[in-house]
């Protein structure tokens, strides 16, 4: 087995409470779509457009490549580097047709320690894998949805072709070059007994893999709606936080521009 069985997010910290205030952000999610070609059970998406729109003034539109240059061009400004810029959020980002060019403007500009996507991959082919791979992605995190196309099926209400799914997969991991490939599922989107055939499956084609629980994120999604849980998504037990931590590191940026001080499909404050 090549793959470690680690959490996908990055596993250096700093304690922030000796860190702020920043200089800089440590991390910038910038969406480059809001549009998702799935609709999982646990995620705002599965509530469809209106719902969204009503429950969190939500809007589906992909972000031009004027608005995301103007982006890059004002995190220049920022005293130091973003330890992480992530082309992701609230979306699929392989959605984007300029998912590749929006990599290399931002390796190219030097403005972030490493550049990364989470991505369903449902939409990778060895052609867009080549693209972004040749653009200098540091990383590409994969959100699945079940070992099967019935899984998938169930969990996201989207028929994809498995074991070209896989092969894609596969591909990517075979000629990355650099770029690390980690893996992650959500618990519920395994059948009973099936940990161990995801850890062989993703073994020997992913740098890194996790099995992540089911977390109430989105209001008004039924399947979480009741969850009383005192866990993170990495099981670690939590007490609940009276402050959230994110706007003192994180910055969300949205197709349009508007920049929020968290990641979250919400939009608490425009600043």
């Amino acid at each position: 087995m090549t793959s470690e069985i680690k959490p996908i997010c990055g596993l250096q910290r700093t304690k922030l409470s000796e860190a702020i205030p920043l200089s800089t952000p440590y991390s910038v999610l910038i969406f480059p779509t809001t549009f998702c070609n799935f609709k999982c059970v646990y995620c705002a998406h599965s509530l469809g457009l209106e719902e969204m729109r009503k429950r969190y003034d939500f809007v589906k539109e992909n972000m031009e490549m004027g608005t995301y240059q103007k982006i890059i061009d004002q995190l220049k400004e920022f005293p130091e580097k973003i330890k992480m810029l992530s082309l992701t959020g609230q979306g699929e980002p392989l959605i984007n047709k300029n998912i590749a060019k929006m990599i290399k403007i931002a390796k190219d500009s030097n403005v972030a320690e490493r550049v990364e996507i989470i991505s369903n991959a449902s939409l990778l082919t060895k052609e867009l894998a080549d693209e972004i791979i040749d653009a200098g992605l540091d990383t590409l995190r994969i959100s699945l949805q079940g070992l099967s196309a019935n899984k998938y099926k169930e969990i996201c209400g989207t028929d994809i072709d498995f074991n070209e799914f896989m092969e894609n997969i596969r591909y990517f991991y075979k000629n990355k070059k650099h770029t690390n490939l980690y893996v992650k599922i959500i618990d519920v989107a395994l059948n009973e007994g099936e940990e161990e055939e995801f850890y062989k499956l993703f073994s020997d084609c992913s740098d890194r893999m996790y099995i992540e629980k089911m977390l109430p994120v989105y209001d008004g999604v039924n399947i979480t709606d009741k969850l009383d849980v005192k866990y993170d998504r990495y099981g670690r037990t939590i007490e609940k936080r009276k402050v959230c931590p994110l706007p003192f590191f994180m910055l969300g940026i949205f197709p349009n521009g508007d920049i929020e001080p968290c990641d979250g499909i919400y939009k608490p404050v425009v600043i």
